[in-house]
């Protein structure tokens, strides 16, 4: 279940709003690799829409054919919010072992799970995240003939 990226690099965003998961202070937000490969690493997330899915046009591909080919869209609010929404997978997005109907707010050590890949929300200060070990996703190395 490694995650094949294919895009640009997703790039570290530290955010310093008040925000739900962190007030008043730098806060990156990150999805930790629970369940699956390659696990305990965290996939760290700016601002943005992010499609999770088996298809060549998703930014970030669990390699697990329980996931749909486009699954879910992670979005990533500058003010730190974060929420899912699943885009009619067959096996369903579960939060917290929920299934998500609509859009669903993501909360920090909240669960998310597609399919056998269990991610879990991490928001960590800038200091914290120093010690964290983080997978950054860098697509362009992984285009054929780059």
């Amino acid at each position: 279940m490694f995650f094949r990226p294919i895009r640009d690099t997703i790039t570290p965003v530290q955010f310093s709003r008040d925000s739900w998961c962190g007030k008043g202070v730098d806060v990156d937000v990150h999805l930790k690799v629970l369940h699956g490969k390659p696990r305990g690493h965290c996939l760290r997330f700016g601002p943005g829409e992010f499609v999770f899915g088996r298809g060549p046009e998703c930014h970030v591909r669990p390699n697990s054919e329980l996931i749909s080919r486009q699954h879910c869209l992670l979005k990533v609010l500058d003010d730190g919010h974060i929420s899912v929404r699943d885009l009619g997978s067959a096996n369903g997005t579960l939060v917290n072992g929920v299934r998500v109907v609509g859009e669903r707010q993501l909360q920090d050590g909240d669960t998310l799970q597609l399919g056998p890949v269990v991610l879990q929300v991490v928001c960590k200060t800038s200091a914290e995240s120093s010690s964290v070990e983080t997978a950054l996703v860098n697509l362009n190395e992984t285009r054929p003939g780059a």
